[in-house]
């Protein structure tokens, strides 16, 4: 009979060279089944019904072939939010937080009201702020990719604030120049990792879009904002991004050099630099 714990053992048997096998099989088998995690080992003798089971392999297949667990599952948890996800996004990571974390301080400490996350992907860092801060603000979503914003539209919904974020499809701060709007932050995590990196990289990464992920340098996005950002920020605006930490001092003397001042640098669990918030000096 095949049962919760002998389904278990299976998987994890097979995923026994996997990062986190115990953690993956408990996804897999949880999400399948329609369980708590503590539900597996509460009820290690349930039987698994035969589709059910013909699932489970279904989706054990796809983690073996390398395709992102989020992604088999069309889920991924960001700041204590569920965001849809597939393929056509990328999927957010966890020190992404600590850039969100970071402009719900500056909205609050100066209250600041017009924000602007460029390359909003599934929505994750516009919709996590817009949920966390209570006073009225005007948040732009923008991407290069009409398939992203639908599913950026899709998660408002889910979360209830499409009516608080205003989705834009154009390429980085075209919009606010042409129309001449004022941004009091300028957020974003934009691609960053250069060609020679992407080749390195475990086989999962090669499921995500590549242009959410990749520039020919890792500095593309940067030298942008360093050079068009003034255009579109208030006089106390603020930019606020994630950067590669193999490329910190390259980014840093980019804004430097177009008169930024670099305000503060946010380290990630690995004590790496991450973020950085920069701020126009005339």
């Amino acid at each position: 009979m095949n049962t919760i714990n002998k389904v278990y053992n299976e998987v994890f048997n097979k995923l026994r060279g996997f990062n986190s096998p115990h953690i993956e099989t408990e996804l897999i088998i949880s999400k399948t089944l329609n369980l708590e995690k503590v539900q597996i080992y509460t009820y290690p003798e349930k039987i698994v019904p035969q589709e059910k089971l013909q699932l489970i392999y279904k989706n054990l297949n796809l983690r073996l072939k390398r395709k992102p667990i989020e992604y088999i599952f069309n889920e991924k948890e960001f700041f204590c939010l569920n965001f849809y996800v597939d393929e056509n996004v990328f999927i957010p990571r966890q020190e992404t937080e600590f850039l969100v974390e970071e402009v719900i301080k500056l909205i609050s400490t100066y209250n600041f009201t017009t924000i602007a996350d460029i390359g909003t992907g599934c929505g994750n860092i516009a919709i996590s702020i817009v949920k966390n801060i209570k006073s009225n603000i005007k948040m732009y979503a923008t991407d290069v990719s009409i398939k992203a914003l639908d599913i950026a539209k899709k998660n408002a919904v889910l979360h209830n604030v499409e009516d608080r974020i205003n989705f834009v499809l154009t390429d980085k701060l075209k919009y606010f120049i042409q129309n001449s709007i004022i941004l009091d932050i300028i957020v974003s995590n934009p691609p960053y990792v250069t060609e020679e990196e992407y080749k390195n990289l475990q086989p999962e990464i090669y499921y995500e879009p590549k242009q959410a992920l990749v520039t020919p340098t890792g500095l593309e996005f940067y030298k942008y904002f360093a050079s068009y950002g003034k255009k579109v920020l208030a006089k106390d605006g603020y930019i606020v991004v994630e950067i590669n930490p193999n490329l910190y001092d390259k980014i840093c003397e980019l804004f430097k050099k177009n008169n930024f001042c670099i305000c503060k640098t946010m380290y990630d669990y690995q004590n790496l630099p991450r973020i950085i918030v920069v701020k126009f000096e005339k």
